[in-house]
């Protein structure tokens, strides 16, 4: 199965998330889908200079299948496909660049109890802040916003922010990509719905522009584009610098537990 054939599952088992057919292309794109329509995991392994990492980023099971064991085994299997492809821990959501979420919402009480019954260790958390999409802000005198369509987002993510560059490039592609420019230089971008529609990020300035009202603007333009689509609210996802966007209305709206499983030995 594709990701993608996963959307009616998922709708079914967490209806409050809204993960259409392409959300899930994105976030899971390159990885193993296991199990049915009744519930399914999904499992990215990745090998880079010879070391190979695993992460969980989905385990969804049909409200009608729950409490039947289904979602024990499905996450046996990707314990076992883990360890026989050589990771030495299983991860739970937090994927980047590619993600459904960044850990395990503490919200959702049964997988939390299912990942502890499992043997999984938590090792930290993240979140994800809300803001209404009528946030506004403009830009500092001299700098210019705009929609990016060309390369000097995914320019100054590989100068500077390297972690971002998949992201941001798949943001431009997609057209949800904004730049700030000065003098004809991208100084800072912003960009929404890389992984889910209406979730916010990456967004970053260059490290000698920062603090001058660049990056409110560029929220702001973010804020703008996701309004026009009917959103009323946008998540911020895994937010590093709260008071930044605390200081644009921005609140804590989600928190997730991030956790991982050591795969050492049986």
């Amino acid at each position: 199965m594709r990701p993608g054939e996963l959307a009616p599952l998922v709708a079914a088992a967490l209806p409050d998330e809204g993960l259409a057919a392409d959300d899930l292309e994105r976030c899971c794109a390159g990885a193993e889908v296991l199990g049915d329509d009744r519930g399914a995991a999904v499992i990215r392994i990745t090998h880079t200079g010879g070391f190979t990492s695993a992460w969980l980023l989905l385990l969804a099971v049909a409200p009608a299948s729950q409490r039947r064991g289904i979602g024990r085994a499905l996450l046996g299997t990707a314990v076992e496909r883990a360890r026989a492809a050589g990771a030495a821990d299983l991860h739970v959501g937090n994927a980047a660049p590619r993600y459904v979420w960044p850990g395990v919402d503490f919200a959702f009480t049964a997988a939390l109890a299912l990942f502890e019954a499992c043997g999984f260790e938590p090792n930290g958390a993240g979140f994800n802040m809300g803001i209404a999409t009528s946030f506004r802000a403009e830009p500092p005198s001299g700098v210019t916003i705009e929609r990016e369509t060309g390369a000097g987002a995914a320019g100054l993510a590989e100068r500077a922010y390297p972690h971002w560059v998949d992201e941001t490039t798949r943001s431009v592609e997609h057209g949800t990509c904004f730049a700030a420019r000065a003098g004809g230089e991208t100084i800072a971008f912003a960009c929404h719905s890389a992984n889910r529609r209406g979730w916010i990020g990456p967004m970053a300035s260059d490290p000698a522009r920062q603090r001058g009202g660049v990056g409110r603007a560029l929220l702001g333009a973010v804020c703008a584009d996701l309004a026009t689509e009917g959103l009323a609210t946008a998540d911020i996802a895994w937010v590093g610098p709260v008071g930044f966007y605390a200081k644009c209305g921005a609140r804590v709206s989600r928190v997730f537990r991030t956790a991982r499983l050591p795969l050492s030995t049986p």
